[in-house]
């Protein structure tokens, strides 16, 4: 009986010993399996370490192209248009009649204010002359008053002649002038039988008078684009770019409308923007280019580098809300089944940042979260996988 006994505990002992390693073995298979469940579930990151460096500055911008330099001509009197030489868009040389105005009745107008010029001339000549009388006239009332044989009221009243008389010379000399500027701006204009040319050589922008109708001097008869200074590029850019450029700086052009025309160009101005002053400035940029006559469309690229930063992060590390930015810094804890990534929010103040990067203030330890496959949030329990 007692052998039996001894026999029947230790196959007991023997069994529930199994079932404990049974039971072990399945904990340890339940909670593998459950880790490995879990693991599939948790978000998925991929981190990126701090870097330091420059950031790019990329600047593109779409203007106009347009002449350097523009003529004008206007006609100075009022005149009917008798015949126009040329269109707009034209190249024209220097001499080449544009436009011819009707100076018949101008001729005449010549020569009514010519005998105006000669009218006042004679008026000037005898005002003079009656100038030179009354100051004789006082000259003896003042000797004879010197000498008690005149009253003080004849010579006041010769003084008084002689301050009207030298007043009328003075209106009829500027009355001469006027009129000497009259006849010599009728002169030039009949000089040239109405046909005014081309100061230069250059293309017609703009033409404001057709045949038959009358000028004025509010407007110019014409434009003319002096081709031999040369075109710009007008191109606004936000005044937060203006201080990654400055003139002298060469930039990618592409003209538009010439078929995607190419060329390089130079800063030549950086003014301030007309439309939008104090949010854009203009650049002004010296363009050349076989085909340009002005109006046409262009883009513009350029890229310079930073100052050097010593914290540099990808703009998707970088995280926004109401109080402000952050990232998410990967941490690694020790836990009974290994190593596991948790996140750890930090927050940071952005310098700067280009189409790539940010450039932050505050000095970041650790790898920061870059990419995620769903949103997370500080003290997420995280998978980290390799960037791609």
């Amino acid at each position: 009986m007692g052998n039996e006994a001894i026999a029947g505990d230790a196959q007991r002992k023997k069994v529930i010993g199994k079932l404990s390693l049974l039971f072990l073995m399945a904990m340890i298979g339940l909670t593998f399996f459950s880790n490995t469940i879990n693991n599939f579930t948790l978000p998925r990151v991929q981190t990126a370490r701090p870097t330091n460096g420059a950031l790019i500055k990329e600047i593109f911008g779409e203007g106009t192209v347009e002449v350097k330099s523009t003529r004008e001509e206007y006609a100075d009197a009022n005149l009917r248009v008798k015949e126009v030489m040329v269109e707009q868009g034209d190249r024209v040389s220097k001499g080449q009649p544009i436009i011819i105005l009707d100076v018949n009745e101008l001729k005449s107008n010549y020569q009514d204010e010519q005998a105006r010029y000669r009218q006042l001339q004679l008026s000037l000549a005898g005002a003079r002359e009656e100038q030179a009388q009354k100051q004789r006239d006082y000259d003896n009332l003042k000797y004879l008053f010197d000498n008690e044989a005149e009253t003080a009221v004849n010579l006041q009243n010769a003084e008084k002649n002689l301050v009207d008389a030298q007043r009328n010379c003075e209106d009829i000399q500027l009355n001469l002038e006027i009129q000497a500027r009259k006849v010599d701006t009728l002169a030039k204009q009949v000089a040239n039988n109405g046909v005014y040319t081309a100061p230069v050589d250059g293309m017609i922008t703009e033409l404001n008078f057709a045949q038959g109708s009358m000028t004025n001097n509010s407007l110019p008869l014409f434009k003319l684009a002096d081709l031999r200074q040369g075109f710009r590029l007008i191109v606004p850019i936000d005044n937060d770019l203006v201080d990654y450029v400055k003139p002298g700086d060469t930039v990618s052009v592409n003209i538009l409308s010439l078929g995607d025309k190419r060329t390089e160009g130079k800063i030549d101005k950086i003014v301030e923007n007309s439309q939008h002053n104090g949010e854009e400035k203009d650049l002004w940029i010296d363009v050349s280019l076989e085909g340009l006559t002005g109006g046409e469309k262009g883009e513009i690229y350029l890229s310079k580098k930073t100052k050097p930063y010593a914290n540099l992060v990808p703009n998707s590390a970088v995280y926004n809300d109401s109080s402000g930015s952050y990232v998410f810094v990967l941490e690694s804890r020790k836990g009974p089944l290994g190593r596991s990534n948790y996140l750890q929010k930090v927050e940071v103040n952005v310098e700067d940042s280009d189409n790539e990067k940010s450039a932050l203030t505050d000095m970041v330890m650790g790898e920061v979260v870059m990419q995620s496959n769903k949103p997370v949030e500080d003290g997420d329990r995280v998978l980290k996988e390799a960037a791609n």
